[in-house]
């Protein structure tokens, strides 16, 4: 090896450098536990001490595989160095056998994941949709080409906004609904999650991926794991959304019918393949479509739902589309990054308003 490292010295430069990059460093809590220290949103410094953790998407998921994988010996888990932010660690020590961290290297945990199914295995792939990107080709080739049962947990989708630009799960609608075969599930509530991975895992053939966001739930905790649930019925406006992004959706409800306006609020629970025979029923009643999404614009659901609309003959009152458009979303807080782009309550109920006014005017579409 040295003898090799001296010729590539000699015919290529006169440096070899081999950087490593040490979490922690310079900061001794840090350094002995770097996963706990990945992303956290505060501790005390002294002490190095974390605040306990809340119960959150990803531990519902974990403790859900853990259960899972109890009943069924053919379920394993992958990840790419993200154990503890996907919550696996427990089932890390629980079936140790069956759990493999690839490091990071997502094409080959997706790629290895193929290679499971096709040998009869039940694997879960759990990773964050900003590094899933990594792995498109894996995703189509290794595992929807053969139609392999693979469920992919899309942990930290939508608005992450801490953890920095790249960390913000804003595609993977756009990507994931180009994968052949794909099923796309978004649960809203822990109980919804629960359902769906029992029945992505055990029940569900090819490609599934579980897109649900990082932190907890909000006051929806509601179980419909139906593809298409109207959840409250109305006359003057169609608003469609999925995931969490349900909870400002019924807020914003809550607002316009205060103000005389009826809101038909349709959420999704499968948006791939999509549903779209109530969806369209709805819009033939209300005549007005608002979407709603936590992803770019670029192929999201709104778009997918006009483009229906328009080659089923439907012409609609008026439609805006609410999403996270087509550039890079900052760094930032949660919170404060929904009410930049327009997806809190508020914003959403002023959306709907406007759209009625314009029409009046003259405005539609």
């Amino acid at each position: 090896l040295t003898a090799s490292l001296q010729t590539a010295k000699n015919l290529s430069r006169p440096v070899l450098l081999h950087v490593e990059t040490v979490k922690g460093k310079g900061y001794g809590f840090a350094a002995q536990n770097p996963d706990t220290y990945h992303g956290v949103s505060g501790f005390d410094i002294e002490t190095g001490k974390t605040p306990p953790s809340s119960k959150s998407f990803s531990s519902t998921m974990a403790d859900g595989l853990c259960r899972l994988a109890q009943e069924d010996l053919r379920i394993c888990a992958i990840t790419a160095a993200m154990k503890g932010g996907t919550g696996l660690d427990e089932f890390a020590e629980k079936f140790p056998e069956r759990f493999v961290d690839t490091g990071i290297c997502e094409e080959h945990a997706v790629g290895f994941a193929g290679g499971l199914a096709a040998n009869g295995k039940k694997p879960v792939v759990a990773l964050y949709p900003t590094f899933m990107q990594r792995a498109v080709d894996q995703m189509i080739i290794n595992v929807a080409l053969p139609k392999l049962d693979v469920v992919f947990a899309i942990d930290r989708a939508g608005i992450v906004g801490n953890d920095g630009d790249t960390h913000n799960g804003c595609f993977d609608i756009s990507y994931l609904s180009s994968v052949p075969y794909m099923r796309i599930l978004c649960p809203a509530s822990f109980a919804e999650l629960r359902a769906m991975l029992r029945k992505a895992v055990l029940e569900l053939s090819g490609p599934v991926a579980l897109r649900y966001p990082r932190g907890g739930e909000g006051a929806y905790q509601d179980c419909h794991p139906e593809p298409v649930t109207v959840l409250r019925e109305g006359n003057d406006l169609t608003i469609l959304t999925y995931g969490i992004v349900i909870n400002d959706v019924l807020q914003a409800a809550d607002l316009l019918a205060q103000q005389g306006i009826s809101v038909e609020v349709v959420k999704l629970a499968q948006v791939a393949p999509l549903e779209l025979a109530p969806v369209l029923a709805s819009l033939h009643k209300t005549g007005r479509l608002l979407a709603v999404e936590d992803v770019c614009a670029a192929n999201c659901i709104g778009e997918q739902v006009l483009s229906a609309a328009g080659q089923a003959g439907m012409a609609l009152k008026a439609a805006r589309l609410l999403n996270l458009g087509n550039g890079i979303i900052p760094h930032g807080a949660p919170n404060v990054l929904k009410s930049a782009y327009g997806l809190d309550a508020r914003a959403i109920a002023a959306a709907a308003q406007a759209m009625r006014s314009g029409e009046k005017e003259g405005n539609g579409v």
